[in-house]
């Protein structure tokens, strides 16, 4: 059975990664253009669209959860949510 408390830990496992994993990447492109690395500026760009895709993840899980906990209602308003926020990034 999929509780109210795996719910809300999937989802702050979610937010937890992309933090962390936007945090590394800036951290990353910072150190390598302080050294003058070319690989600098891939690397900070890498970690702003990690920190950018995080709600996009965010939301795709909530989709996920409600599926999964037999919420149907939610599970769709999340998914319109979820495809405005892929129309928007493509217009």
């Amino acid at each position: 059975m999929f509780t109210e408390k795996d719910f809300s830990r999937l989802i702050q496992r979610t937010l937890l990664a992309g933090v962390f994993l936007s945090a590394l990447l800036l951290f990353c492109g910072f150190a390598f253009a302080a050294a003058g690395s070319p690989a600098g500026g891939a690397c900070l760009k890498a970690g702003v669209l990690a920190l950018l895709l995080t709600p996009v993840a965010r939301v795709a899980m909530l989709v996920y959860g409600y599926l999964r906990g037999g919420e149907a209602y939610f599970a769709l308003a999340s998914f319109i949510v979820l495809a405005l926020l892929g129309i928007s990034a493509l217009v």
